[in-house]
């Protein structure tokens, strides 16, 4: 299965995903395209979308596009552009580091920039202490066995969402705005998809 992203943190994690839970033989493979510095959301739904007409068979592969909040402009087209060609998104708001940070705690106090996620990251857990975008060996062990938290933990923050119309168990609803998602990340759904985790 060809996956679909563009940072280095991001990159470093779909790579501890296939080397820890894709098996042997492999259940699933992760095909990761990313440029140095990163893409706006709008170029990484570009690519994206040139990635899902490259497919050879569709209904075994998948493409999933990896943005975040940050200071990116034209979130919610991208957001919604991607959804309707049938690109998977995980948008994690207000950054990716939300989703590491929720396997060491609920990541729900506090307010919401990405530098204030990073630093409650390298507090969270000794192994991130020097943590800057890039998920070492040490950090993967600290990772290890706390997936189920983690999505669970997500998945609640989809219940606290402001729009009050959202739930864990439907996700989020049709008239929530990506942008008021916050916090939020979509990368659970990933790891449901690949039956690391089951809800």
């Amino acid at each position: 299965m060809p996956w679909w992203k563009g940072e280095s943190t991001e990159r470093d994690y779909l790579g501890y995903l296939e080397e820890r839970f894709s098996g042997d033989p492999r259940a699933f493979e992760i095909h990761v395209l990313w440029k140095r510095k990163g893409l706006k959301p709008h170029e990484v739904v570009d690519w994206a979308l040139e990635k899902l007409g490259e497919l050879d068979d569709p209904g075994r592969e998948q493409v999933w596009a990896f943005f975040d909040r940050d200071d990116h402009s034209h979130v919610e087209r991208s957001h919604a552009r991607a959804e309707a060609m049938g690109v998977k998104v995980a948008f994690s708001h207000p950054c990716f580091e939300l989703w590491l940070l929720l396997h060491f705690g609920s990541g729900a106090a506090g307010t919401y920039t990405s530098k204030n996620v990073q630093n409650r990251l390298r507090a969270a857990h000794r192994a991130f202490r020097d943590f800057e975008k890039h998920i070492s060996a040490t950090c993967r062990q600290a990772l290890d066995g706390r997936e189920k938290d983690a999505v669970s933990r997500a998945r609640n923050l989809i219940t606290n969402c402001p729009s009050l119309a959202c739930t864990a168990k439907l996700g989020h609803a049709d008239d929530c705005k990506v942008l008021d998602r916050v916090p939020s990340t979509d990368v659970w759904r990933l790891l449901v998809e690949l039956g690391i985790v089951v809800c």
